[in-house]
């Protein structure tokens, strides 16, 4: 049970062998360096043949990660601007086991600010759910940095400029973040006291007779313009008398943009009435009671809860 493993290596065929006394071992060393998965040891293999196949394997293992940290350093000090999350992946790794490696060899876990930001946002590129100081702080502490509230609420802001997260809209001071979606979703109040739709009233039976003639974009009022809102989201109408529900829904079209001078409110925004989910919701409505948000004014983000609601009795 001797086996000869030959090496040719460099471009002058340089060759050296060396003899292990374990023919399954030499395979499933072969096998590793194909990338495969050795072979099972037989069923016939002694206890004493295994007992030592167990001990080569340990020390051939130990010295190939003594030789793995080495090569983890070298490229860390080759390209100290390069980001930890690559040589991590590389190795297979969590960050936390990396950086001990790295602060065992003497390297740094401090980094630069860009490289920080550049850390959180592969992070949210490869994670999804919501960004909050909290959760940037534990992502970066993985990663052997120290930071505070303060230091990430500014990556946050940072990322938010750059158009990797944008704010969450309804969720009043708190400071949380998502991956831009292909549309959002706002909860539309109409007081059929106070606002007109199209110049007319802007009652649940007119606004549901306008879904059913599948015109075009029809103007909506906002008290302000809202940065977040753009085409591809959509208005979840609210109804604020004679009974409180959601009853209709419109697919909104354009970005708000200014009113005439002496108009109802200061903005407006372009948004076609869905004439199917309307239909639904008129017969089903969302009432009030069942909502998460007990008090709905003037267009706000839709409460995740209330968004499951919605989309259940408009049968989307």
């Amino acid at each position: 049970m001797v086996a000869r493993l030959d090496v040719t290596y460099g471009d002058n065929g340089e060759r050296e062998h060396a003899v292990e006394n374990s023919d399954a071992l030499a395979r499933a060393l072969v096998a590793a360096v194909r990338g495969e998965r050795g072979a099972e040891p037989s069923a016939e293999t002694k206890f004493a043949e295994l007992l030592r196949d167990i001990v080569r394997a340990s020390r051939l293992i130990k010295y190939l990660e003594e030789w793995r940290e080495l090569v983890i350093v070298q490229a860390d000090m080759l390209d100290a601007d390069a980001s930890r999350v690559n040589l991590g992946t590389a190795a297979g790794m969590s960050p936390s086991k990396l950086y001990r490696i790295l602060e065992k060899h003497g390297r740094p876990k401090n980094r630069t600010p860009l490289t920080r930001l550049d850390l959180v946002e592969h992070a949210i590129t490869a994670e999804a759910g919501e960004w909050t100081p909290a959760r940037v702080i534990e992502t970066l502490e993985s990663y052997g940095f120290e930071t505070d509230d303060k230091g990430a609420r500014s990556l946050l802001r940072s990322l938010n400029r750059e158009n990797v997260l944008e704010r969450k809209p309804g969720v009043g001071g708190r400071a949380i973040y998502r991956i831009p979606g292909a549309g959002r979703e706002w909860l539309y109040v109409l007081d059929p006291k106070l606002d007109t739709v199209e110049g007319g009233p802007s009652t649940p039976a007119r606004v549901s007779k306008l879904a059913s003639e599948e015109v075009g974009p029809r103007r909506w009022w906002l008290g302000r313009k809202l940065k977040e809102m753009r085409a591809g989201d959509r208005l979840w109408i609210y109804f604020a008398a004679p009974e409180k529900k959601i009853a209709a829904m419109a697919e909104v079209s354009s970005e708000p943009y200014p009113a005439p001078t002496g108009s109802e409110k200061p903005y407006l925004v372009q948004a076609t009435l869905h004439a199917k989910a309307t239909e639904a919701l008129r017969k089903n409505p969302v009432r009030l009671e069942a909502m998460a948000n007990q008090h709905p004014q003037g267009c706000v983000g839709l409460a995740d809860a209330d968004l499951a609601l919605v989309l259940k009795h408009a049968a989307l």
